[in-house]
């Protein structure tokens, strides 16, 4: 089990939660979070302010930095200990022309941390290894997390 910010619903605060640990699958891996940043992203989700709301529930938070713990099936760009941030862009399709032309923002089909895939407002999260960012060795955890936060 894990502890978890959980939004059920967006006029009700966001509840900590006991959750299973998520399994990796077939592509992510499964990062204990050490730090995050809050983004005014993260509220604004949790209250359902954009058009585009997210699905319910979601655990928020795209400025997650963590070690990874476990591979998911045909991951080899990582390994177990790589210290890692979640990206905003947490998924896209890989196959359409925005994704083959290098702009995989415009994926159609993209998926968002902490908005569409669950995000680092937990104590693990599962993160698409082709999008996980190596964090350097000498950066501390807090210091990625609150450079994200910045950016």
């Amino acid at each position: 089990m894990m502890r978890a910010a959980v939004v059920r619903r967006f006029d009700e605060d966001i509840a900590m939660e006991d959750l299973p640990v998520p399994e990796p699958g077939v592509g992510p891996v499964l990062v204990r979070i050490e730090a995050s940043g809050l983004c005014h992203t993260d509220i604004h989700a949790a209250r359902g302010d954009w058009p585009v709301v997210p699905g319910l529930p979601f655990i928020p938070g795209h400025e997650g930095v963590g070690i990874v713990e476990q591979l998911g099936d045909g991951v080899s760009r990582l390994a177990v200990g790589d210290r890692v941030a979640l990206p905003w862009l947490g998924h896209a399709c890989g196959h359409c022309q925005h994704c083959i032309d290098g702009r995989e923002t415009l994926c159609l089909e993209q998926q968002n941390t902490g908005y569409s895939i669950d995000g680092a407002l937990a104590e693990y999260a599962v993160a698409d290894a082709r999008y996980a960012v190596r964090v350097p060795d000498g950066v501390r955890p807090v210091d990625a997390a609150r450079s994200r936060a910045r950016a």
